[in-house]
């Protein structure tokens, strides 16, 4: 229990009226309080250093009273050495010289100091002159060098020890140290090497601080410069099977020519791989060496153009004899048909893998990953070629985790495949197996839907035409699902139609109707939406068409099937919608474009398939400039998007058609795989290239039809594999 005190209401009043009994009342006059008067004065901070001339910092000053309460007053401030620092009526200190100080602030009576110190420290070597000089090797310079200590303010730094150190065979200095006097200079003479050419002149102070001089040691005797300009890789992330085109400019740069021959060492890693003999080169002359090299080890690598190894040669600079090119070499295992094996990455791994078809087959190539419960790799196969991403090959299967992964090509053609095998995540013990048929493969389906019918028999023509592009793609594509984000009435040609369904594999809309009277506009044609890929955290990757139109003056169709070259009007307007010459910018399959203010451009297609086929269809030896030669000129509408006419005169995809049927190419075919299409090259019609000079021919406009205004003007909307818009490409 715990005991309270407790005071009654009348005790309360008792004592109450005892207290005022004894207090008797007033105390009299009260003392007033003091008004604030200044007491003491403080300055923040109690120091400072300064590192250059003219830097400032603020100080401040706090007074308070005999209270101790901070009040206003008016501070006078001074400094005890205006030569090592001024200050100014707030308190900010400027560095004037080095030295120490004393910072005085002053109020009702009241002192506070700080201290200051200002110590220049050096930030810059600057060459004052003397940079830059020529003279004979072996020979002082005409003029001595002459280097400036400076603050981050630009003032000169005193008393500083300033070292100066040739650099590699760049000779000598009449002094190794000196110390900079009051302006920050220091001087000395130097002496060039024995060698031709650049030499350097290291100059540094304590602290890391550094500059270089530089001089070039002539001859009294002409010299040749021999150097590398150029080293070009056909690539620089070659796997350990494939080996490497690598291309070398050379010149003398110097006003002698170089011995009669020199030797020229191609390395890797500092070990030589080959060497050549090179003739000799006059001053200004330049030649190019080509080696074929690899395979190599995998890793990373240091591959070098090395002219004059044993450095045997006089020339005026040694440094620019080497040209070197960094590769990063990735392991790939060869596979064959049949082939199965676990397989097994870390997240993020990506397993490279070639597949040697030797002998072909009309059943597609199947490439397969099994399936594991919460597994997820990713599969993708790529014909003819390596791209530099595996998110660029043809093939993508990327299934849901656990669920198996299947690329097919079809038909199985002779040569190598690619397969990359992506970890998205980590998975273990997973069966890669290589067949060939057994699987069915949806074929490619042009769907054809009619804005404007022609004639019976040109609308089939038009339906002929598609049959045929079908027999040359022969495998299908990604469907497009719309419903969700459907393509409005007249987004694809005038009067084209509504579409919100699933697009499988292209819708072409077809419109015969006049476009401008007899023979001017034949037709025109190009895609309007195509798919896109998207991979996060990598560019867009371009896919092929979903829809397109084609339109044809009807004032013109009587006339072409007269002649017999309405069939080749149509595949040829086909291929446009399909991406030949109006999908290679996209796919960055067009170099040297000649739209646009560069008419003579040398413009040509660089897909590696068409290029291959190309050479073997007699293009070998063309003499005419960069193949796959393009048609030039300039003229929107014909150049920049069909074959050479020059070159390839008769062919189908060239802007000027010939009475009769017009040869559809294997060349055009394989361009339409460089486009990503799986193809059939065996529906090829039999052609030659016809002009292997690059010569011009004459076109006769009376015997010959003019395509070349027929790419239609529409801007290519791309869809990505979830059916939403993301880019929209306007023609060039």
């Amino acid at each position: 229990m715990i005991a309270r005190s407790r005071i009654t209401p009348l005790l309360s009043l008792l004592v109450l009226a005892g207290v005022s009994a004894c207090g008797g009342g007033d105390d009299g006059p009260s003392t007033p309080q003091e008004p604030p008067r200044p007491a003491t004065i403080t300055i923040e901070p109690a120091s400072a250093t300064l590192t250059y001339i003219s830097q400032t910092t603020t100080f401040n000053a706090t007074i308070r009273d005999q209270y101790g309460a901070a009040m206003a007053a008016t501070v006078t401030w001074s400094s005890s050495d205006e030569g090592v620092f001024t200050v100014d009526g707030s308190g900010q200190v400027t560095a004037a010289g080095n030295g120490a100080g004393t910072l005085t602030a002053s109020a009702g009576g009241l002192n506070a100091t700080a201290s200051v110190t200002v110590e220049q420290r050096p930030a810059a070597i600057r060459v004052v002159s003397g940079d830059n000089q020529e003279a004979l090797r072996g020979t002082m310079l005409p003029e001595p060098v002459v280097v400036r200590l400076e603050d981050r303010g630009g003032h000169g730094v005193a008393g500083v020890e300033i070292g100066f150190a040739p650099g590699a065979e760049s000779g000598s200095v009449s002094v190794e140290s000196v110390t900079s006097d009051d302006s920050g200079q220091g001087t000395t003479e130097w002496t060039l090497g024995s060698k031709f050419g650049a030499q350097t002149l290291i100059i540094s102070v304590p602290g890391g601080i550094q500059n270089r001089a530089r001089a070039r040691a002539t001859s009294d005797t002409p010299l040749p410069d021999l150097s590398v300009e150029t080293v070009t890789l056909s690539r620089n992330d070659p796997t350990d099977l494939e080996t490497l085109d690598i291309t070398a400019t050379l010149a003398n740069k110097g006003d002698a020519a170089s011995p009669d021959t020199f030797m020229v060492h191609l390395t890797l890693d500092g070990i030589a791989q080959d060497s050549v003999k090179v003739a000799q080169l006059q001053p200004e002359g330049r030649t190019t060496l080509e080696f074929t090299a690899g395979p190599f080890e995998a890793g990373n690598r240091r591959l070098a153009v090395v002219i004059d190894p044993e450095r045997g040669i006089d020339e005026w600079e040694k440094e620019n004899n080497t040209g070197t090119e960094n590769l990063t070499v990735a392991h790939q295992e060869i596979i064959r048909v049949g082939h199965t094996s676990n397989i097994s990455a870390t997240l993020d791994e990506v397993l490279l893998f070639r597949i040697d078809v030797e002998e072909g087959s009309r059943e597609a190539l199947n490439v397969e990953v099994g399936a594991a419960s919460g597994q997820d790799p990713d599969l993708f196969v790529n014909y003819g070629f390596r791209p530099d991403h595996h998110y660029k090959y043809s093939c993508i299967s990327g299934e849901q985790p656990g669920d198996r992964e299947l690329c097919q090509l079809l038909p199985a053609r002779t040569g190598s495949y690619h397969v990359a095998v992506h970890a998205y995540s980590t998975f273990r013990s997973l069966e890669l197996k290589i067949s060939v048929g057994g699987i069915e493969v949806e074929s490619y389906d042009i769907d054809v839907v009619f804005i404007e019918h022609g004639s019976a028999e040109q609308d089939n023509v038009v339906l002929e035409a598609a049959r045929r592009w079908e027999s040359v793609i022969v495998q299908g594509v990604t469907d497009i699902d719309l419903a969700n984000n459907p393509i409005g009435a007249g987004q694809c040609a005038t009067g084209s139609p509504i579409v919100d369904d699933v697009i499988d594999d292209v819708r072409m809309f077809v419109r015969i109707d006049s476009i401008d009277g007899p023979g001017k506009i034949l037709a025109r044609a190009g895609p309007c939406f195509s798919r896109i890929t998207r991979f996060e955290g990598y560019p867009d990757i371009p896919r092929s068409v979903i829809a397109g139109a084609m339109e044809f003056d009807e004032d013109d169709l009587n006339r072409l099937a007269a002649q017999g070259i309405l069939v080749s009007t149509v595949l040829h307007e086909m291929g446009h919608v399909l991406g030949f010459g109006t999908m290679w910018d996209r796919f960055d399959l067009l170099e040297n474009h000649s739209v646009g203010g560069n008419p003579n451009a040398d413009t040509h297609f660089t897909g590696p398939l068409a290029t291959r086929a190309f050479e073997r269809s007699g293009g070998r030896n063309y003499r005419g400039g960069a193949i796959v030669p393009v048609e030039n000129g300039g003229t929107r509408g014909s150049a920049d998007s069909h074959w050479r006419e020059s070159v390839f005169e008769n062919e189908l995809m060239t802007p000027f058609l010939s009475a009769g049927i017009e040869p559809f190419s294997i060349v055009t075919i394989e361009a339409m795989a460089d486009l990503g299409f799986s193809v059939d090259p065996s529906v090829a019609d039999s052609y030659r290239i016809a002009n292997t000079s690059g010569a011009g021919r004459h076109v006769d406009p009376e015997s010959m039809i003019d395509l070349s205004n027929d790419i239609a003007d529409y801007p290519i909307v791309f869809i990505d594999q979830k059916g939403r818009r993301v880019d929209v490409v306007r023609r060039r």
